[in-house]
């Protein structure tokens, strides 16, 4: 039996609020297993030709590889910027425990590899 590849997702939003209500629905729905709420980050862009500095929440989301592509549906169909930072990337190290608790709460969703 193959096990689910862990995953790390990046998700930036405009407020506290906005990043209790995303992390709640995926959590909630096993499309996650945990999110971290980072407060207090500055983020820096170009957007539409001017710089633009915003304070912003950092969404840390722990899942598995094969629940990904619902969990950015659902992100993308909350999130209230136009264009939502949503970045996975792929976990090279872990702790057991750690991964298979990971692996159990998120894994519950996932679609399967072969269809």
């Amino acid at each position: 039996l193959k096990m689910a590849a862990l995953r790390v997702v990046f998700i930036t939003t405009p407020s506290e609020e906005v990043a209790t209500k995303l992390a709640r629905a995926v959590v909630e729905q096993k499309l996650a297993a945990c999110v971290n709420i980072v407060p207090g980050i500055k983020s820096i862009y170009e957007w539409e030709g001017k710089i633009h500095e915003d304070a912003e929440h950092l969404m840390i989301v722990k899942t598995v590889e094969e629940t990904v592509p619902m969990l950015r549906e659902k992100i993308l169909s909350l999130h209230p910027y136009d264009t939502p930072e949503f970045i996975s990337l792929p976990v090279t190290e872990e702790s057991a425990k750690y991964a298979e608790w990971v692996r159990t709460q998120s894994a519950k969703n996932s679609v399967p590899t072969s269809q």
